[in-house]
């Protein structure tokens, strides 16, 4: 079951910056009072939906590290 609210709330998060990563969401929902199941589902239903989008940046220096990080955005 979702609750309209708690995935208002994750849209404004990621509008408001532009891009969020999954742990950033799950840490602010539940400052937000919302289960990290509930905002992994929600994720999973916006993208669905295609009310957001998920791409991948490198976060590393791309000389030593060449890690990637995974964030949702608004479509």
């Amino acid at each position: 079951m979702y609750n309209d609210n708690n995935i208002k709330k994750l849209v404004s998060l990621i509008e408001k910056y532009g891009k969020r990563t999954k742990e950033n969401l799950v840490w602010r929902g539940s400052k937000l009072n919302i289960s990290e199941s509930e905002v992994i589902n929600s994720i999973e239903l916006l993208l669905d939906l295609k009310v957001i989008n998920e791409a991948e940046e490198m976060i590393g220096d791309g000389w030593n590290s060449r890690q990637t990080a995974k964030y949702y955005q608004l479509a």
